[in-house]
């Protein structure tokens, strides 16, 4: 795919004047709450909004797992990016809720990323149908469920990842290095999202490894005080427990269950 595309009856569509003229059809009075994370479609975005001349702003939601790396490239090149600190960190969260995040139980996506904006008419995202089969629901422009007043806009919903690297190349964007380090998604740093590119995020940055694994100790801890029969399945140790978080153990459609019991 390419940013411009002709069909066979020569009808051509170009995807950098499309998304343009979507966000200024949709501009609100008070001007777009621009989600950021300095990722690849993020930079897009932001971009695409200022090509477009409307009035707008540059938020991001820290997560206390940030990349360092992606901080410094943020604060570098993006200075007007307002960065909102939590109320609790990721290590905080897990010992409130007693159980690390998980694909099923993804507590911390709701508490320390979404939500920012709520109070704004229009909240421009950088999501895509392409990510995944949740995402291919969503439409370029609609309601925000959980508020009254908020509007989600999402202008490169329907691009590829092709196209958001051409489009980054073309007009010569900064992008975090991290990219050309082999890491393909840029998030928070241990989020089961991303598979087994864990191993490679724990040994680039194995602080926060060992600040998650010394969490989840505690939390073995917090539960024997609490009187919790952890003498057999994942809780019953930090070794077993951090294998199956890590999705180590052999696969079993019931492990993220009993996880809760």
């Amino acid at each position: 795919m390419s940013l411009v595309e002709t069909d066979i009856f020569g009808t051509t569509e170009d995807l950098v004047a499309n998304s343009i003229a979507i966000i200024k059809e949709h501009e609100p009075e008070d001007g777009y709450y621009v989600c950021f994370s300095g990722g690849k479609d993020s930079i897009v975005v932001l971009d695409l909004v200022r090509k477009a001349g409307v009035k707008h702003d540059v938020h991001m939601n820290l997560t206390s797992v940030d990349p360092p790396e992606l901080l410094k490239f943020i604060r570098q090149y993006y200075p007007e990016c307002q960065m909102h600190r939590p109320e609790k960190s990721m290590f905080q969260l897990i010992l409130k809720n007693g159980i690390p995040p998980t694909r099923l139980a993804r507590y911390c996506c709701r508490l320390l990323k979404e939500g920012g904006g709520r109070d704004m008419d229009c909240v421009v995202l950088g999501v895509r149908w392409e990510e995944s089969a949740q995402r291919k629901q969503r439409k370029v422009y609609e309601k925000d469920r959980k508020s009254k007043k908020t509007y989600i806009l999402s202008p490169i919903i329907n691009w590829a990842s092709d196209e958001i690297w051409e489009y980054i190349h073309a007009n010569k964007l900064p992008y975090p290095s991290l990219y050309d380090e082999g890491f393909y998604r840029i998030g928070c740093i241990g989020c089961p999202m991303s598979g087994k590119n864990r191993n490679k995020e724990f040994q680039r940055w194995p602080q926060f490894k060992k600040a998650y694994y010394n969490t989840l100790t505690k939390l073995l801890e917090v539960r024997k005080a609490n009187g919790k029969d952890d003498t057999h399945g994942h809780w019953r140790n930090i070794e077993t427990l951090w294998a199956w978080w890590m999705e180590e153990l052999p696969k079993d459609s019931k492990n993220q269950v009993r996880m809760f019991e």
